[in-house]
Formats: C-alpha cells, structure tokens, sequence
C-alpha cells in the first residue's frame, strides 16, 4: 500500500507542476507579446486555466509528500521519491536546452543572411518566448536541485539515490553524444553540399550544426568529465549500468557505422557500373551516409577504446563478462545476417543473369549487384572478425573455455540460428516440392529451371548455417560432457542415511541420473563420525530432522567439517517445517541431486533472496530490448531476403 501511495502522490505532483510550469510559461509569454494579448485571449485564457487548475493540486500533493518524507527516513530514502527528483531536473534541463538550441539556432540563421523560419527548433517563436522558458525552467531546477541537495545531506539510506543519479548522469551523456552526433552531421552535410546544393540548404546545414555543437560540445565534455572524475567512488567503476551504457553506445556505433558504409559501397559500386556518372550526383548521393558515418565511428572509436581499458580490468566471473557476450554475440548475429543476405543477393543476381550476360546493363540489376557486393565485403569481415574472437574464447582448454561454452548466451545464439536455419530449409523444401508437383501435374512454370536453381541456391545456404552451427553445438556439448564428468569423479559426496523411509536409495538413484560419475558414499548415523576416508567428501547430506538428535560424535565431527553440507527437510515428531517436507522424500531428492551437480561443476549456490521489483522491471525491459534488437536484425535480413 504504502508503494502505491507513493506512486500516486510523486505522479500527480510531478504531472501537476509540468502544468503549472508550462501554464505560467505561455502567461509571461502573452504579456510580453504587449499588444497581441487583445488578440490572444484564447491563449491568455488557457494558460491561466492551468495554473488556476494545477497549482492547488500540485501544494496539496507537495505538502503531503513533504510531510511524509520529514518524518520517516524510509519515505525520503524511496526510489520513487529519487525518481521524482532527477525527473523533474531531466524536465526542465531538457527544456532550457531546447529552447537555448532554439534561440542559437535562429540567432545564426538570422547571422549567415537566412530565413530564421528554417531552423531545427522553434522556428516560429521568438527570443522572449525562449527566454522565458529557459528562466523560468531554470528558477524550477534551482529549487528542487536544492530540495535535492537536502536528501542527500540527511543523509538517504539504500541504493535508490545513488542509482538513479547514476542513470541520470548517463541519459545526459546520452542526449549530449545525440547532439553532438547530429551536429557534426550537420556540418559534414554542409561541407560535401557545396559542389552541388543551393545556398539555402547549405546555410541551413551550417546554422543547424553549429548551433547543435554550441550547445553539444560543453555538455558532453561536461557531462563526461563528472563521469570519469566520479568513476572512483565506491560502486561506480563496477556499476552494470555503466558497463551496459559502454558495450550499448559502442555497439550503436558499430551498427551506425557499418550501415552507412553499406550506403557508400552501393555508391562506389554504381560508379564503375554506369549507374553514377557525373561527380557531383556522386557526392550528392554519399553526402548523407558519410555526415552518418563520421559521428557513429566517431563514438565506435572513442567510447571502445574506453570500453577495452575497463574491460581488462574486470573479473571474469562478473556479470560484465555476460554482458560483454551479448554484445559480441548480437554483433556476431549481425555479421552473420548480413553475410547471408549479401551471398544471397550474389547468387540470386548470378541465376537471373544467366544464360546471358548482357543482361547487366540493366539498371536494376546492376543496382542488385551494388547492393550485394556492398552488403556482402560489410558483413563478412564483421563476422569473421566478432565469431573468430568467439570460437577462440570457446576453443580454451582451461576454465576460461568451458564458462564460455556454457554461456547461456552462447546457446541462445546457437539455438536461434538453427531455429531460423530449420525454418528456411523448411520454406526452400516447400517451395521446391510446390514448383516440382506442380510441373508434374501439368501446370510447370515459364522459367521453372531457373526457379528450382534459385530455391535450391537458398536451401544450400540455409543448408550450410544448419550444418555448421550443429556441429558448433555437438562440439560444445562433447567438450562439456568430457569436462563436466571429469570434475564430478573429482567430487565425492557422502550420504549419512538414518536408514529410514528410503533416504539414501532415493539419493542414490536420483544422483545417478545426475551425475552417474559422482563417488557417492553411504555412512549409516547410528555408527557415529565417519572415519578419514569419508571425511575427504566435498559434499554431505542428511536429513534435517535428525539434527536435533546426531550423536554427539557425528555432530562435533558435522561442526568441523569444511565441505558443504546439505540438510533435505524430513518428517520428524514434535517439528514443522515452514514450506515442507512433502508427503514423498523422491522430489527432495532429485532437488539436492541437481545441487549437488551443480557444486559439483564449480557453480555458486546461494541462498534465495527476495528479488526487487525495480531489477525486475529492468529486466523485463532489458528483454524486451534484445528481443526488440533480435527482431530488427531478423527484419534486416528478411528485408534484404525478399530484395
């Protein structure tokens, strides 16, 4: 209930004094447009209806969140309210940005001779109606970076404060890179117009980029400085929201990068093919994916030498090396697709050529060419370059190798490969058993020749990916069978059997199935302590309603014992358990065999913990990013598939 609350009151404050904001924002604006109010009063009229409107409701909402905060430190240390908080300074930052970029922007247009109209931001407005927004958003931000500074001096006790900081800092880097990237966009835009483009497009690109480099550039280095000058503090280094914002800017920039250099080889292509003839139609049809290409390298370059430095220094246990995988691996998936379409388009254009090949002269197919051999030289070395590194962790002999052959992420990419191999020699056979049942009910189609060599062309692809990246996976389970049984001959475990209701066979069998080459041992508790044989044991398991009554040998010898102990709830007079036991010790069993395997294969088992719903939700939505990533790759290649 009491999160409920929270929510309610942090969201109709924050909604109601954007209202109020915005409200008194187009009143100052109408009295500074002096005479035009007589013809303003619609807009007189609206902007006094909402802060008559959001005022009283924003106070009565503030005073209860005030209220709360100052008398209970949990109310002041909530995420929600540390949410509140940085969203409100993202709000009216965000605004004075917009509306200085706005004013900039139409201060050089104004400058270079130009229609002030044609700018990126606010073309019809004027300096007061900027001004005002950018004052009154400041005085806003000056107030609750106060209220801000407040909390954290009361001090705020959890993570909420310090995360959401975080997070903060990062969307502004974000935001700033945007600025700066389409900024130097802009400008190169200007730069490869000149031979071919109108004064007012070439203006228009120079104001715009500059006005978003005047703004970019200072925060960005701002921004970043406060990054790399923070990236001390306890958690800050190690965060995985700082390792998730490198591995996800460097791979936007790689992506950027490689598509607007697919863009330049088309062109390139055209060139020698008769498609493009003149310079200044070629510099025309490149201004675009270079001004892209110089930003996204830009960051590539940058941000992945810094990613590189940091990279070296992290565990490899830690979740950033999973993270890291994701990142190779949807890189990987990448090169792959795009290698795929580009040998498809090739091949596709070499069927439709033959017999003849004068057909090249025709635009379409050479554009076809263009496409295929631009998609083909981008996606290959990227490919060969991300699943060599892949194979060559994969393919180490130490422990190194086998987390990595084990990498969920591994097998996610592999069995989504095969998923998408099985469908298309699926779809190719169908194609195929339509196109031949067809000729042979009397109906053939006009090139059916060339139609069969086309679908057997892509069922030998989709072949060739289903063959190679089974065996990728038989390999990796052969290594991991040979692997996993020589840790579990190297794990003995001991049973101490009450010999009652079946404890120890059920253990027995249930460890067979896991682990058949597990040393297993039985020691009866009514014979006291094990002797040193059975004491080398890694592991122990017993049932937990004998603890109470061990004898007193066995229990001093259980106290000293340094391997890990494993105690299955049972069925014991005068004791419940909160959660069990069942009616059956076989479920039990099969649970602390699946335990025991996995101790046994080096893996940490940790007590479970109540899960937070705000890693919960980040979570779902990181998933949703992957799938939404996934998805976009998937259509890539269909799209490029179907041309």
């Amino acid at each position: 209930m009491a999160a409920i609350r929270r929510l309610y009151l942090y969201t109709t404050a924050f909604v109601s004094l954007e209202v109020v904001l915005w409200g008194t924002i187009g009143l100052v604006r109408s009295l500074f447009a002096g005479s035009e109010i007589g013809g303003e009063a619609s807009r007189l009229a609206g902007a006094l209806s909402l802060i008559l409107v959001g005022l009283p409701v924003f106070l009565v909402h503030w005073i209860l969140i005030q209220r709360s905060a100052n008398r209970d430190i949990e109310e002041r240390s909530a995420r929600t309210r540390a949410i509140f908080f940085y969203g409100i300074l993202a709000a009216t930052l965000a605004a004075v940005l917009q509306n200085a970029l706005a004013l900039a922007n139409r201060s050089l247009l104004d400058l270079l001779g130009a229609d002030p109209q044609q700018a990126l931001l606010g073309g019809n407005q004027t300096s007061s109606d900027n001004l005002v927004a950018i004052a009154l958003n400041l005085i806003l931000a000056a107030y609750f970076f106060y209220s801000l500074r407040q909390d954290w001096a009361a001090p705020v006790q959890g993570d909420a404060y310090p995360e959401t900081r975080r997070l903060f800092r990062y969307l502004w880097l974000v935001y700033s890179l945007a600025l700066v990237g389409f900024g130097v966009q802009q400008i190169v835009s200007y730069v490869l117009f000149i031979p071919a483009a109108s004064g007012s497009q070439m203006v228009q690109s120079l104001a715009n980029g500059l006005a978003l480099l005047i703004l970019g550039i200072p925060l960005w280095v701002f921004t970043w400085r406060l990054l790399v000058l923070t990236s001390t503090e306890p958690g800050e280094r190690d965060s995985l929201m700082r390792q998730a914002f490198l591995h996800g800017i460097v791979f936007i920039g790689i992506v950027g990068a490689l598509a607007s250099s697919w863009q330049i080889l088309v062109q390139v292509f055209q060139t020698p093919f008769g498609e493009v003839v003149d310079l200044a139609e070629f510099l025309q049809g490149i201004t675009q994916p270079v001004s892209l290409a110089l930003p996204f390298v830009g960051i590539w370059l940058y941000y992945g030498r810094v990613l590189r430095r940091e990279a070296g220094s992290a565990p490899e246990t830690s979740p950033f090396e999973t993270l890291r995988q994701l990142y190779l691996y949807l890189l990987s998936l990448l090169g792959l697709a795009a290698t795929f379409a580009g040998l498809h388009l090739l091949l596709s254009l070499l069927f439709d050529l033959w017999p003849g090949i004068a057909l090249l002269g025709e635009p379409s197919l050479r554009n076809r060419l263009a496409s295929a051999l631009a998609t083909l030289i981008v996606g290959l070395p990227l490919w060969l370059l991300v699943w060599g590194e892949i194979a060559q962790a994969a393919a180490h002999p130490g422990e190194t190798g086998e987390r990595a052959r084990r990498s969920t992420v591994r097998k996610t990419y592999l069995y989504f490969v095969l998923f998408a191999s099985v469908l298309g020699v699926m779809f190719t056979t169908g194609q195929l058993l339509f196109q031949l049942i067809s000729a042979l009910l009397g109906d053939p189609a006009n090139d059916l020749q060339i139609q069969v060599l086309q679908i057997l062309k892509t069922m030998a692809l989709f072949a060739v990916l289903l063959t190679y990246h089974w065996r990728v996976l038989r390999n990796d389970a052969r290594l991991a069978e040979t692997t996993l049984s020589r840790r579990h001959t190297l794990y003995p475990v001991l049973i101490l059997d009450p010999e009652q209701d079946g404890f120890a066979e059920s253990l027995l069998a249930a460890l067979e199935h896991q682990a058949p080459a597990l040393p297993v041992a039985v020691h009866p508790i009514a014979q006291g302590a094990p002797d040193e044989t059975l004491s080398a044991a890694k592991a122990v398991i017993l049932p937990g309603g004998q603890l109470a009554q061990l004898p007193e040998a066995l229990r001093l010898w259980l106290q000293s014992y340094p391997g890990a102990r494993l105690a299955l709830p049972s069925r014991s007079e005068g004791w419940t358990w909160i959660g069990g036991p069942g009616k059956s010790i076989d479920p039990l069993a099969r649970q602390a065999a699946v335990t025991i395997r996995r101790l046994a294969e080096g893996e940490q088992i940790s007590p479970n913990r109540e899960g937070s719903p705000w890693m919960t939700l980040v979570y779902i939505l990181a998933g949703l990013f992957v799938i939404e990533v996934l998805l976009a790759v998937v259509a890539f290649f269909f799209s490029l598939f179907a041309g």
